[in-house]
């Protein structure tokens, strides 16, 4: 009985074969065509949601030193004030002096070119003190990990950099590559920052700010462990730049004036 089904089945398609491969191609047609408005659907769909991520107020900017790109840009574009608070006043000169040297000549050069036009341009720079930096540098090259950097992690390509920009020699010794850079981040206090209004921190610095004008700012998180960077964040939003700036004005309550100067500094409102 089934066999009879099968062979009357394929003689009523031998019968009508022409009609069943014109649907056939019809139908494989209009598979295509929706394939093509699906393709063209997506294509504007993902153009749409790439132009909202662009036009976002606050958006992630990549780790150091990819984010300092951004910070570059923004200090480029200061009209009134630059209120800029890390760990190091020499902020990445150790793990990239390249772009460390781009970004101090960033601010010296903007505050140079308000100053020709007639305008001021408020820089101010905070940092931990003395003591506090030397704590973090001692936690971020420990002991029991010293080695394992020196073979496997970023030292020898810092190295290669720094001792060519700085014309100079590093020591493989921890002890005296950590007085190295104590004296090195002291230099860039003193000097390299000398055209700023500089602060010296007492306590933890959780984040680290870059706020021009009170109205745009890239903030970023360090991240502690055996993967020692720092993520960025760009804002504009305009409650969010008033809470960095309250950030701010809480580490300049904890600081001091290393001109021993009294100093205008901005206030959230």
């Amino acid at each position: 009985m089934v066999l009879d089904l099968i062979r009357t089945a394929y003689q009523f398609w031998l019968g009508h074969k022409a009609p069943f491969e014109l649907v056939g191609l019809a139908m494989t047609l209009c598979g295509i065509l929706f394939a093509m408005f699906s393709i063209r659907d997506g294509r504007k769909l993902t153009k749409d949601l790439r132009s909202i991520f662009d036009h976002l107020t606050t958006k992630e900017i990549g780790a150091f030193p990819v984010y300092m790109a951004e910070i570059e840009r923004l200090i480029s574009e200061a009209r009134e004030s630059i209120f800029i608070a890390t760990d190091f006043p020499g902020h990445g000169v150790w793990t990239d002096r390249g772009h460390y040297g781009t970004y101090v000549k960033a601010l010296e050069n903007r505050k140079a070119e308000r100053v020709r036009k007639g305008h001021g341009l408020s820089v101010q720079v905070l940092s931990l003190d003395a003591a506090g930096r030397s704590k973090a540098l001692h936690d971020r090259f420990p002991e029991s990990r010293w080695k394992e950097y020196m073979r496997k992690g970023g030292f020898p390509r810092s190295r290669r950099l720094y001792e060519e920009l700085e014309n100079c020699e590093i020591p493989d010794a921890r002890d005296a590559f950590i007085a190295e850079m104590e004296t090195r981040q002291q230099r860039a206090l003193d000097s390299e920052l000398r055209f700023a209004d500089r602060w010296e921190y007492s306590g933890v610095m959780p984040i680290y700010l870059w706020i021009i004008d009170g109205e745009r700012a890239v903030f970023a998180i360090p991240s502690f462990g055996d993967q020692l960077t720092e993520y960025g964040f760009y804002t504009e939003e305009t409650g969010l730049v008033q809470a960095l700036l309250s950030v701010w004005a809480r580490y300049v309550e904890h600081s001091h004036h290393v001109e021993g100067q009294p100093v205008a500094v901005a206030k959230a409102s």
